[in-house]
């Protein structure tokens, strides 16, 4: 069959020569020419009509390609077929269009299938019709799986500010809606986090179709606003609530019991010379301790209640709605028993024991500060009992604690202002009456407060750090001394200095020594260094090397108030010290108790055997000064031969004593 009538357009945009007049066969196998003639050319023979009949013709050297659709019926001429007639669209631009669709379909899938977005349709009756895109992993749904049920069997727990009911309302409601959270269970155990938005679609009549929007795996960065809130909320060391967390959440639990007429206590844990414990092993070895105290607390105390780090090595535990006082005491007792249990750390085994003060509400206080106020003051009552203890807040407690408080802010100024004096209490020798040597003892007169005994702020000074800054003061105002008088021509014996355990831990201490000694060209043998046996307890690798640089550099070492400590023949066996000063208890207490007669002889002899000076402190009476020096003590100080005093007054004393044979007895 022969075509014999082409569309003009599309003869002038073809650009093909010899269209008319071609056979539609040989058209059909034409380069250039995409036509399908197998079923074409059974419709021919058979004289069907044509219906869309689709061909393509390319231009000529990369021309534009015009696409066609034709549609023919057969024409008879007195009942002989004479060819086909009918009409031809131009769909170039049709095709063009669904070809663009069709990418633009294609980079849309594409994207979504690598996109942690997804998207979702539902239609008017609330049911999902799709969900594309994201991954399945990400979406945690199949779309096969949510494909006709409705969104309420999809949808998880609905997260804070909105609720579901809002959502519900918004649905009805017909409005859009932006970046719901919610938060639902993996099969695995897992949380999974994701936000949804979504916009109502309509169709022309305005008549409601359903929604349409997307879907967003947010777990990551809801994990790490989380982690980011731990930081804000816990202590990193030992995974309490921090200061601010604990406060936040105690002061609430307060206004509900208030309201409710609940009783609660609070306990406010010290650890006993942490400090001492930190400078001697090292912040590494104090911080895991420390850690550890907190686990072993957090075993012991329920949900219901409050634990928290205040700061330092304060951890405080607030007690909710217990039905009576003993149940706090009860709790306190568990903690110092769990608390003072040796730990091993760093390869080290480490020991501390906890002071715990307990306040109850509302009785001691009504409000979170004023209840830690109280906890805190009865805490300091517990340390002054003798530590690994508790104490109960009362009033009479308050004004210790803020006695003490003010004795600390007094401590401090007179520190920095070196407002102290130096006393001396003269060594006698037991054998003939003679000044040997004389201990340097720290005095502080405060403005306000008037005498202060060494035993009310010496306590103080160690456990606030002021210990090293008020010890270095009486080194060097010793050797000042001892300067001076050398320049008078005065060969004053040697001065005994108190070094309190804190210094004997630092590391520079030995070279500080040396260097106040040599800045006051003051000889290692005109200085004794006295540390007591109470500030030996957590004695450190570093202390006993500070003592053994000390001795062999010409400074003599004193064990002082030897007997109240708990490790006295292991001090004797292995401390670099020349001098045994017996406390003054054992030199009272041997005269009327024949234990402790047995035991003072028995300290005696040893440190003779071992090469020791025994010095027997605290001699009273005479009769106490013939009993130490029938033992066989060498020098004694106390009361009988001197009280202390000031430098001008000893050393008129010292003067007063030498005479041209020899120094005049102080013996009576």
């Amino acid at each position: 069959m022969r075509l014999v009538m082409l569309q003009p357009e599309l003869r002038l945009r073809a650009g093909v020569a010899g269209v008319i007049g071609a056979q539609v066969a040989e058209l059909a196998r034409r380069p250039g020419v995409e036509l399908d003639w197998s079923p074409l050319e059974g419709m021919i023979e058979r004289r069907e009509p044509l219906r869309r009949i689709a061909f393509r013709i390319h231009g000529e050297a990369g021309g534009t390609a015009i696409s066609c659709i034709v549609s023919g019926e057969p024409m008879y001429d007195d009942e002989v077929f004479v060819g086909y007639r009918g009409t031809a669209w131009n769909t170039s631009d049709k095709e063009q269009l669904l070809e663009r669709i069709s990418a633009s379909e294609l980079r849309f899938r594409t994207l979504t299938r690598l996109s942690a977005v997804w998207y979702w349709e539902m239609d008017q009756a609330l049911r999902m019709t799709a969900m594309r895109g994201g991954g399945a992993r990400r979406r945690q749904f199949d779309e096969g799986q949510v494909v006709g049920r409705p969104v309420w069997d999809l949808v998880g727990e609905v997260m804070p500010p909105a609720t579901l009911e809002q959502h519900r309302a918004i649905l009805a409601a017909r409005e859009p809606f932006r970046d719901m959270l919610i938060r639902r269970w993996r099969s695995d155990g897992g949380l999974v986090y994701f936000t949804i938005s979504g916009d109502p679609t309509f169709d022309r009549d305005g008549t409601f179709c359903g929604y349409r929007g997307i879907g967003r795996d947010v777990s990551e960065q809801i994990r790490a606003q989380e982690r980011i809130e731990q930081l804000a909320t816990l202590d990193p060391l030992t995974q309490l609530p921090n200061r601010q967390a604990f406060d936040e959440r105690a002061q609430t639990i307060l206004s509900d019991a208030y309201a409710d007429g609940r009783n609660c206590a609070l306990l406010f844990v010290d650890l006993d010379n942490f400090r001492l414990l930190n400078n001697g092993y090292g912040h590494r070895v104090g911080d895991q301790l420390l850690a550890i105290v907190a686990n072993r607390i957090s075993t012991l105390i329920g949900p219901a209640h409050v634990l928290g780090r205040r700061g330092g090595d304060e951890i405080v535990l607030l007690l909710v709605d217990i039905a009576r006082p003993e149940v706090a005491i009860e709790t306190a007792k568990k903690i110092i028993a769990a608390v003072s249990e040796p730990a091993r750390t760093l390869g080290i085994e480490v020991s501390v024991t906890p002071s715990i003060g307990i306040a109850f509400f509302p009785v001691d206080g009504v409000d979170l500060d004023s209840l830690l106020n109280a906890a805190d003051a009865a805490m300091y009552q517990a340390k002054e009992g003798g530590r690994r203890t508790y104490a109960l807040y009362t009033p009479s407690v308050a004004r210790r604690v803020d006695l003490r408080l003010r004795l600390e802010q007094r401590l401090r100024r007179a520190v920095e202002t070196r407002d102290f004096r130096l006393f001396y209490q003269p060594l006698v020798s037991m054998a003939d009456g003679r000044i040997i040597g004389a201990e340097a003892l720290l005095r502080w007169n405060d403005a306000e407060l008037g005498d202060i005994s060494p035993g009310e702020f010496v306590p103080i000074a160690e456990e606030s750090g002021l210990i090293v800054a008020l010890g270095d003061w009486v080194l060097r105002e010793a050797c000042r001394a001892r300067r001076k008088w050398h320049q008078i021509g005065l060969d004053v014996p040697p001065v005994a200095v108190n070094v309190s355990g804190v210094q004997l831990r630092q590391i520079g201490f030995v070279e500080n020594v040396l260097g106040v000694l040599a800045e006051h060209d003051v000889a290692p043998g005109e200085v004794e260094v006295e540390v007591t046996e109470t500030g030996l307890q957590d004695m450190s690798a570093l202390s006993r090397e500070n003592l053994l640089r000390l001795r062999n550099a010409g400074v003599k070492i004193a064990l002082d108030d030897f007997g109240v400590g708990t490790s006295s023949l292991a001090h004797l066996r292995d401390l670099p010290i020349h001098r045994l000063k017996i406390d003054r208890s054992f030199t009272v207490e041997c005269m009327r108790d024949a234990r402790t007669l047995t035991i003072v002889k028995a300290v005696v002899e040893m440190a003779r055997s071992l090469g020791l000076n025994v010095t027997a402190e605290g001699i009273e009476t005479q009769a106490q000064q013939t009993w130490m020096q029938h033992l066989g003590c060498d020098s004694a100080q106390g009361y009988l031969f001197a009280r202390p005093m000031n430098p001008e007054d000893f050393l008129r004393v010292f003067v007063d004593r030498r005479g041209r044979g020899g120094e005049r007895s102080l013996m009576h």
